[in-house]
């Protein structure tokens, strides 16, 4: 290994990350920055860029925060965002971006440090770009040429992938604009704009970075190669990244529906405010822990995820008592912006999304069945509520509009005005009948008339005995 000059060049290391980190008992992004950050010299940096995750990513990388040569920001979703976000808080000499599930091993780094500087012999024109090998790790015995594969086609074409983690001098990437902002071949668009710029400058490091082949186990190995070869040519030959996309995600495989349940943890003070002069503070915090655990009772035995507001995860995990539900953390801002989030996120893995509420008492399977058959066929429908908003929406697309910061959420112009919104977007939505849901203490008094809430609702799910009789009879809804 040569020496490195005293005025060696520094490397920004720059990590788009977006729901990594399932729980705090299930991080393995945590270990791999601390094995990056060891691999530093003093000049260099990291720089971690958070999607807005709706899990334990953000937590988990602010606090890596304490390291003195980490930055740790967020941005919209989006590689080709977060990674241009990046690079604009960025004081390294040369940017090198690493995807989240890639591993820059010792070997590879310092055969990068020797190239880029043997290469170049002053700091002010910092023109050198490329990519390294790569390694598929995985299941499937075919990972290994496909790493090879992508090595040799990348070697003639100078044309890299985000895979095999981009280089490119901080003066050349602004110059030529950073990472065109679409939702699919972003690394092939930016190689391109470098290769017409810069071509003699191109370095393929032969020393692999190791990336996961999860992609490739999930979906087949020969599936999953002859799938990316078509997109690549689709998008040579002119097809917009937008089309890719769209392309991409109808290929994988997506479960029929997903139920995200919103849902605040039963802090005395912090939820059903409006009934404390019914059921006091104490009072209305059971009652919204009633509420929560007999909609998950309710839904039992279907695809169901809970997006959370407060508490720990020691109080989530205690409040539950073992039930196995996915959690993720609402992000911050108004209902609506928590909303898309879900939304945005699920449409990946499902071809329709439900929301719904835990006061939704009136709302059945019966109901959901309803709300998901004509989400099917006007591609969003809502089950509204009595008092002006909407108890349950269930879309197969996202429509931001609906989302939108000027509806006042939390009133009873909700509904009004999402219809008001879909009909100026030439949207015809399905609403279902209007159905009760528990703000006022006079909601509780008519759910109990009707029979959607039982009058010893109070002595539900207080202890074990209890939540083992709900679950082996699946509660009062069947």
């Amino acid at each position: 290994m040569s020496v490195l000059p005293n005025l060696a060049l520094s490397v920004s290391i720059v990590m788009p990350v977006y729901n990594e980190v399932p729980g705090p008992h299930a991080d393995s992004l945590t270990p791999r920055i601390q094995s990056l950050l060891g691999l530093l010299r003093p000049c260099d940096e990291v720089i971690l860029v958070d999607g807005n995750s709706t899990d334990f990513s953000w937590h988990a990388i602010k606090d890596l925060t304490v390291h003195p040569q980490l930055q740790a920001i967020q941005s919209a979703k989006g590689r080709a965002l977060q990674m241009n976000a990046g690079a604009a808080k960025a004081k390294g000499d040369i940017l090198l971006f690493l995807h989240a599930d890639t591993v820059l091993s010792s070997t590879a780094w310092h055969e990068f440090l020797d190239k880029i500087n043997t290469q170049i012999s002053t700091r002010s024109a910092v023109c050198v770009w490329g990519r390294f090998d790569v390694r598929v790790v995985g299941k499937s015995k075919w990972l290994p040429l496909v790493g090879w594969f992508i090595n040799q086609r990348s070697r003639l074409s100078k044309i890299g992938t985000g895979d095999q983690a981009l280089f490119v001098g901080r003066e050349l990437f602004h110059q030529v604009g950073g990472f065109p902002i679409q939702p699919l071949m972003e690394d092939i668009a930016l190689c391109k704009l470098l290769k017409q710029t810069a071509a003699e400058e191109f370095l393929a490091i032969r020393a692999s970075v190791i990336t996961s082949g999860r992609r490739w186990d999930s979906h087949g190995a020969w599936k999953t190669i002859l799938l990316m070869w078509r997109l690549r040519f689709d998008y040579w030959r002119g097809v917009s990244p937008h089309e890719l996309a769209r392309q991409y995600a109808d290929t994988r495989r997506k479960l029929p529906f997903i139920v995200a349940v919103f849902a605040k943890y039963p802090q005395p003070g912090q939820v059903k405010t409006r009934m404390e002069p019914l059921l006091g503070t104490d009072g209305c915090a059971a009652f919204a822990r009633y509420l929560l655990l007999s909609t998950l009772e309710k839904l039992q035995g279907l695809h169901v995820v809970l997006w959370t507001d407060g508490g720990s995860e020691a109080q989530w995990l205690d409040l539950l008592n073992g039930r196995t539900v996915q959690r993720y953390i609402q992000p911050q801002g108004h209902l609506g912006i928590r909303m898309q989030a879900a939304v945005e996120m699920h449409l990946q893995s499902a071809e329709i999304v439900v929301l719904l509420g835990p006061d939704a008492v009136q709302f059945t399977r019966a109901d959901l069945s309803n709300l998901v058959l004509a989400a099917k066929v006007h591609s969003i429908a809502f089950v509204p509520a009595l008092d002006g908003g909407y108890v349950a929406l269930a879309c197969t697309r996202c429509e931001p509009a609906v989302f939108a910061e000027h509806i006042q959420w939390g009133t009873g112009s909700v509904a009004e005005q999402t219809r008001a919104v879909l009909a100026k977007q030439g949207v015809q939505a399905q609403w279902l009948d209007a159905q009760l849901d528990i703000d006022e203490p006079a909601d509780l008094e008519t759910a109990i008339q009707q029979g959607c809430v039982p009058v010893d609702w109070a002595e539900r799910y207080t202890d074990e005995q209890s939540n083992s009789r709900n679950r082996n009879t699946g509660g009062q809804y069947e």
